[in-house]
């Protein structure tokens, strides 16, 4: 009722078991393959103690094969090959290039040799091109190795400017094409004191205006004008500079933009104030016309004297 000593085969041993006979009826025994061999597909690697005490009769199932293909960078096995476990001599595989790779003129394979190692793989996906890249403003891009996919350029800016982001640029995936990625951005420094020099030089140029219009009207208006004047002009000179700097046009077109900007709104306001606070009088005997505000709307007339509100 026991089976006797296990079968033995060329190339394969008994798997998880000590025992070398003595095996009740019914037992499984399962072999695996020595190094560099390969169970081959469709034969059996498992020996059963059957009714009459015998091993059921296997042939060998274990051949000679290469190991795994290589792994590639730029490729991957194809969907066919990827599922194949028993690779004997003779046996070739094919590869499909990754995504930001493209197929150069040579045959995506490799093949098992006689000495069960694979062929060397030659370049036969090769990267994309992201073209010669651009530098940023006041700086420039200097590439390292080439402009294909993965490799970098280095960021340079002009003396006397900051950079501002990462010191180089890649060539990246984007979809199903390859460009460069964002750059960084090459900055005067200190462009935060340069606005602050743009918006005193707001409010000089805003107390010079307002100081004149003083010594002219010299009125309670004249304050009021001198405030909106010098707010403004301030305000809209330091965004001016902004607006310059953030669509490259330089500070001086922004302090430019941004007093424009702040007279535009300065007589904007007058004008509203003016239309709804405004009235004349007018004395019609002094050879001096002398204009006084009233805010009353009316129109009166004396024996020399004719008001007129608007």
């Amino acid at each position: 009722g026991l089976c006797g000593a296990l079968p033995r085969f060329s190339h394969a041993v008994p798997h998880d078991t000590d025992r070398t006979e003595g095996f009740p009826i019914g037992t499984q025994v399962t072999y695996r393959c020595h190094d560099s061999f390969v169970k081959i597909p469709g034969k059996s690697d498992t020996v059963v103690c059957l009714s009459n005490s015998k091993w059921s009769t296997i042939g060998e199932f274990c051949g000679p094969a290469c190991g795994a293909p290589p792994r590639l960078k730029s490729a991957a096995l194809s969907t066919e090959d990827v599922t194949k476990n028993y690779l004997p001599s003779g046996t070739t595989v094919s590869y499909v290039c990754h995504p930001g790779y493209e197929s150069t003129e040579l045959r995506p394979a490799i093949t098992c040799l006689e000495n069960l190692t694979w062929s060397e793989a030659p370049e036969f996906c090769r990267g994309r091109s992201c073209g010669v890249p651009k530098g940023p403003e006041h700086g420039r891009a200097v590439v390292i190795t080439n402009d294909l996919y993965g490799a970098r350029a280095n960021i340079i800016c002009d003396d006397g400017v900051t950079l501002h982001g990462p010191t180089f640029i890649q060539c990246v995936l984007k979809g199903d094409q390859v460009e460069w990625s964002q750059l960084p951005t090459c900055q005067a420094p200190g462009v935060d004191i340069r606005i602050s020099i743009g918006l005193v030089i707001g409010l000089v140029i805003s107390l010079a205006i307002g100081l004149v219009i003083t010594l002219v009207i010299g009125t309670a208006i004249a304050i009021a004008i001198v405030i909106a004047i010098t707010i403004a002009i301030a305000i809209s000179i330091a965004i001016g500079i902004g607006i310059g700097i953030a669509i490259g046009i330089g500070i001086s077109n922004g302090i430019a933009i941004g007093i424009g900007i702040g007279f535009v709104l300065v007589f904007i306001c007058i004008g509203i104030y003016k239309k709804k606070h405004c009235s004349y009088s007018v004395n019609l005997d002094s050879r001096n016309h002398h204009i006084t505000t009233e805010h009353d709307l009316q129109m009166s007339k004396t024996e020399s004297n004719l008001i007129f509100k608007v």
